[in-house]
């Protein structure tokens, strides 16, 4: 029951840290998880017995498996070089000159132990690097290095790693030993997981072609393969993460060139395991913060205390050394690149910047958390908690660097724009966001042609959610002036029908035709979306994360009132949607009567906000009044699908005039198209429930 708990537990901080990141959107949501984890340590004595035989299975292995699935062959083919270069030398560099560099500054920790530290630093981490260059708009090329050297310098750093902490726990080294158990290591492992992965693949793929499985049942496989391939791996004691890397390599190459494969399997396959993922690294960055105050509080060696402070200064100083080793590297990589080719460019600012998306992040955790905590004497592990306090501060300070220092420096690196400068293709300069209202839009206007006395109630369903997505866009992407215009537009003629709305409920109550209980819940009701729409007109900071305990006791209150009242349930549910009907029709006659009296002297933006409620008062009416009467014998679901598809088929075609006019360039489309095609996928699946 402890390891449920502490799994829900973990989830529920996961969640929170998501939910944070989207108000703290410079801070990376793995430093906002390491503080969760802090906190929650902090304040409520939290720990957790971490059992290290399995933590580099439960977590390393389909971290690896994940990014190698997944990572983009071709745009980092032309950086195979510097990927390499990085992923391999530069790890061992790291480790030989770190290594060094630690044992000299911190005394009291063993040579072997300090060759650990410097290892597991080696690895990269591009997730949490990845959200701010897009924030800071980084070069691609170097975004492409950092998530190509990570795929590889993972395996490279762990396996360096694993050396260092067996020859720690073992009190011998030998070099011949060494050498020879890392040939045997990485050759097995790599035969291995050729092996299985190749097979495992080809066994999908059989199963595919005799229709004997399901996605779900490919996911359950997909994600069971690290676990497999890992186990067989150190079960003949090679690298488990050598034989997943190569594993997921094998697959990603078979899958994608495998015309069998079916796209709700690559689909449902990737949805998957960017859930799982993602859920694997927030428990390692909590976990992080968890263990953070054991590491503070149990730094002994042989014979003293070490203050906290000092070890503060033992991270920084370990943080710059590794550092510095990477902006030195990178820079005598452009030297190198010069000799090749003379127009290579020479610039220490580019090294810095590559030395700041050296961002450590799970696996160098992961990796950390998995040192035993006995050696083979039984005595302690030397200075693990010291180790562990370096590792999690330069994780700390990668990401701080990182956040604070790589806008600065992208900014300085910019192009600078000549005055008078003609500005070639503007057309490619398209924003995604407009474009992809544009393209939505365009169905729209293609549903509207469509819009039959037959289909009436399922094209109002239609355009409603292709309004709902326009808006959704307009919030997230206008700016603000640009924003409050539509808004204050909006409020006016919502309001005009609000006022409509309520003069038909007045005559409905005079009528007696619907009861006081209907009358007054339905006046709140109105009440209520007046506030929201004014309240959306007002600055973000006036309301935003505002709770509103008014609209939730009038919810209660209403809730309360229907509970005791003695009234008929099908006579109140009559007067409901008798309600509904007149006051659609109020608001709807509302609308036309103002575009009739105002003829020729409507706005373009009037107009927009006019048609989008005339088609909600019409959406309600036709779902209230009559059903669905197709003219031929169609069925009402194979109408809503044709109608649905013809929306997407419009979507595409937008789409492919956008890009064939170079209003965009292949990029945005492609991630357009993507949208497109998973909201056609979810239509279809909701249309098979």
């Amino acid at each position: 029951m402890a390891i449920v708990e502490t799994v829900i537990g973990l989830t529920l901080l996961i969640l929170i840290g998501n939910i944070l990141s989207h108000f703290l959107q410079r801070i990376p949501v793995s430093l906002i998880q390491i503080a969760l984890g802090l906190l929650v340590a902090t304040l409520f004595n939290v720990k957790i017995s971490l059992d290290n035989e399995w933590f580099m299975l439960l977590f390393v292995a389909p971290l690896l498996y994940s990014d190698a699935w997944s990572f983009p062959k071709k745009e980092l083919w032309e950086l195979r070089g510097p990927i390499v270069g990085n992923a391999i030398l530069l790890v061992f560099i790291t480790t030989l000159i770190g290594g060094l560099g630690i044992y000299w500054m911190i005394p009291a920790m063993p040579l072997s132990v300090a060759f650990a530290i410097a290892a597991i630093l080696s690895p990269t981490d591009p997730v949490a690097v990845a959200s701010i260059g897009q924030e800071t708009k980084l070069p691609g090329n170097l975004m492409n290095l950092v998530a190509g050297e990570s795929l590889i310098n993972d395996a490279s750093g762990l396996v360096a790693f694993k050396f260092a902490i067996a020859a720690t726990v073992s009190g011998t080294f030998s070099l011949f030993r060494a050498t020879s158990d890392f040939l045997y290591m990485t050759v097995v492992a790599m035969l291995i997981g050729l092996v299985l992965g190749v097979a495992i693949n080809r066994l999908q793929i059989w199963l595919l072609r005799v229709e004997a499985t399901t996605a779900v049942i490919s996911v359950v496989t997909s994600i069971l393969t690290p676990f497999l391939i890992y186990l067989a791996a150190e079960s003949v004691h090679a690298s488990g993460v050598i034989a997943v890397v190569i594993a997921a390599i094998m697959q990603n190459l078979q899958l994608k060139d495998a015309t069998i494969s079916d796209g709700e399997f690559y689909l449902v396959n990737r949805t998957t395991w960017n859930v799982f993922s993602y859920l694997m690294n927030g428990f390692i960055f909590i976990l992080l913060g968890i263990e953070l105050p054991v590491a503070i509080n149990i730094h002994r060696d042989a014979s003293h205390l070490v203050p906290v402070p000092v070890l503060f200064v033992y991270a920084f100083m370990t943080w710059l050394l590794i550092f510095g080793i990477r902006v030195l590297w990178s820079y005598l990589n452009q030297v190198w690149e010069r000799r090749r080719v003379e127009t290579t460019e020479l610039s220490f600012k580019h090294a810095i910047m590559a030395g700041l998306t050296g961002v450590r992040g799970a696996v160098t955790m992961a990796g950390v958390l998995s040192v035993p905590l006995t050696i083979q004497s039984g005595a302690e592990f030397p200075a693990r908690s010291m180790m562990l306090f370096i590792a999690a501060m330069v994780i700390v300070l990668s990401l701080l660097a990182a956040i604070i220092f790589l806008p600065i420096m992208a900014k300085m690196t910019a192009p600078k724009k000549k005055i008078g400068q003609p500005r070639l293709d503007v057309a490619k300069y398209m924003s995604e966001p407009r474009a992809h209202i544009y393209v939505l839009q365009s169905a729209v206007s293609e549903l509207e042609n469509e819009l039959k006395a037959s289909n009436a109630t399922i094209v109002y369903e239609a355009l409603m959610r292709y309004y709902i997505k326009i808006r959704h866009l307009q919030m997230h992407t206008l700016q603000a002036e640009k924003l409050q215009k539509i808004l204050r537009t909006e409020l006016r003629f919502r309001n005009i029908a609000l006022n409509a709305e309520r003069q038909s409920l007045v005559m409905l109550r005079q009528k007696g035709q619907i009861s006081l209980l209907v009358f007054d819940s339905e006046n709140r009701r109105l009440d209520r979306i007046e506030d929201d729409l004014a309240q959306s007109v007002r600055e973000r900071s006036r309301y935003q994360g505002k709770f509103n305990l008014e609209h939730l006791l009038r919810n209660m209150g209403r809730a309360i009132r229907i509970w005791l009242s003695h009234s008929d349930s099908d006579q109140l549910r009559a007067e409901y949607a008798l309600a509904s009907i007149e006051m659609a029709k109020a608001g709807l006659n509302a609308m036309v009567a103002y575009e009739t009296s105002h003829q020729g002297k409507v706005s373009r933006t009037d107009l927009t906000a006019i048609k989008h409620l005339k088609v909600l008062f019409h959406s309600r009416l036709s779902s209230q009044t009559s059903p669905v009467k197709p003219m031929s014998q169609k069925t009402t679901a194979a109408l809503r699908q044709e109608i649905g598809l013809n929306g997407f088929t419009a979507e595409r075609q937008a789409l492919e005039h956008l890009t064939s006019a170079g209003f965009i360039d292949a990029k945005i489309g492609g991630t357009i198209r993507q949208s497109i095609n998973l909201d056609e996928a979810s239509f279809l699946a909701q249309l098979g429930e």
